[in-house]
């Protein structure tokens, strides 16, 4: 169990799911057209001080300092664990896992309002691994590391359907899975899932593929496995790992320890789901480990064109000595891939940094809040991929260690 500080660490979890709209706050460079710092905040931003941790309305990430002072809500018993944290729009919503809860919340003029809460006993463990949209109302999650789900109304605040996949005769009787990647496709649901044996209580080094028949949740078909690397997606809710380019989908893969599916022996790597099909293309493996000297990695943000932010955790093998270190060791580095020419196309100019993974992506310009142990405070950074430039932005004040995050409210 984590204690609330790595909670904290993780609040960037219901972010990445929304990043790829979020539009950054600067002033007007070179054709932008966000919004003024005398407009009403269009962004957010959730990170934690000695104090406790605050969500706070910000205009402009590009400049200024960025300060809970007088500002903002103190969320601190709100958002209690950061990887049940989703967002969507103003919307705040939250599994509260220990009052078993479901909360739903609405962001405006820098304060949080309950618009609900409702008792949550759908699932018996209420730290979640995963999260979708079915539609703009219908919500559905799922447990870490287990197979529990729960479809929710967002707008009548009522569980609609909850349980536990049936896997009927695709699996044996003492075999179990996990979901790490979940898609919807119209009457279907794709999912990326592991196997694990109940009897000698290991994990099958195996990325398997299935789908299920959506609003039934039947007819579970297993579509493929593939053993390249695994798990195909991610272990924790809300952590960045797919996207669709020209039509095809990209899945990170998740060994990493820790934070991912403890295959420390397995690469780091994108797999392809080609348009209209339900398993891997078994041309295609982009093993980004390969490039990066054996490191893991962890995603940040799809940038477009076939580009996406990651973070690479430098040499972990031989500096992390406890669970901690995967947090507060200064060892993490950000690099671009390309998923067309499998190449790592650039390391950005940062010294070993935090474990700090929450971006926002606007016009081919990534903003990144930087999380150097070094430095005076937490700085947000602005990337353009284009020109392959660097540009330092607001100051963050009063952060401790941990990664603040980033919401688009609009």
């Amino acid at each position: 169990m984590f204690n609330k500080t790595k909670n904290r660490s993780l609040l960037f979890a219901g972010a990445l799911f929304v990043a790829a709209s979020i539009t950054a706050c600067s002033k007007s460079k070179g054709g932008d057209t966000g919004p003024t710092p005398e407009g009403k905040p269009e962004f957010a931003i959730h990170y934690s001080t000695s104090k406790g941790s605050y969500l706070l309305p910000i205009r402009d990430l590009m400049s200024g300092v960025i300060t809970p002072v007088g500002t903002g809500t103190d969320v601190t018993n709100i958002f209690t664990w950061g990887e049940n944290i989703i967002q969507k729009g103003k919307y705040f919503y939250t599994v509260e896992p220990n009052g078993g809860k479901f909360g739903k919340y609405s962001f405006e003029n820098g304060v949080l309002q309950t618009i609900k809460e409702i008792p949550f006993s759908a699932m018996s463990y209420l730290y979640l691994g995963w999260h979708t949209w079915i539609d703009s109302k219908t919500l559905m999650i799922g447990g870490r590391g287990n197979s529990e789900y729960a479809v929710i109304d967002v707008d009548n605040m009522t569980v609609i359907k909850s349980g536990v996949f049936d896997t009927g005769k695709e699996l044996p009787k003492d075999h179990t899975l996990s979901v790490n990647s979940i898609t919807p496709q119209g009457g279907k649901i794709f999912m990326g899932i592991m196997v694990r044996n109940s009897i000698t209580k290991l994990t099958y080094d195996t990325a398997y593929t299935a789908s299920i028949d959506y609003p039934g949740l039947n007819n579970f078909k297993i579509t493929g496995k593939d053993t390249r690397s695994a798990p195909l997606g991610a272990l924790r809710n809300g952590y960045f790992h797919k996207f669709n380019d020209q039509g095809n989908t990209y899945v990170l893969t998740h060994p990493m320890p820790m934070l991912g599916g403890n295959k420390p022996n397995m690469p780091t790597g994108f797999y392809r789901i080609k348009d209209g099909t339900t398993v891997v293309d078994p041309g295609y493996f982009f093993n980004i480990s390969a490039l990066s000297q054996g490191d893991n990695q962890l995603g940040v943000e799809y940038l477009g064109n076939g580009k996406a932010l990651l973070i690479n955790a430098r040499d972990a093998k031989n500096v992390v000595k406890e669970k901690d270190d995967w947090w507060y060791k200064s060892m993490w580095e950000y690099i671009v891939v390309d998923v067309h020419s499998q190449k790592i196309v650039r390391k950005l100019d940062f010294p070993p940094l935090l474990n700090s993974r929450s971006a926002v992506v606007h016009n081919g310009k990534v903003y990144i809040a930087v999380n150097d142990a070094k430095a005076d405070a937490i700085y947000i950074w602005e990337y353009d991929s284009n020109t392959d430039k660097l540009t330092k932005g607001a100051k963050v004040e009063g952060g401790d260690g941990d990664t603040p995050v980033l919401y688009k409210l609009n």
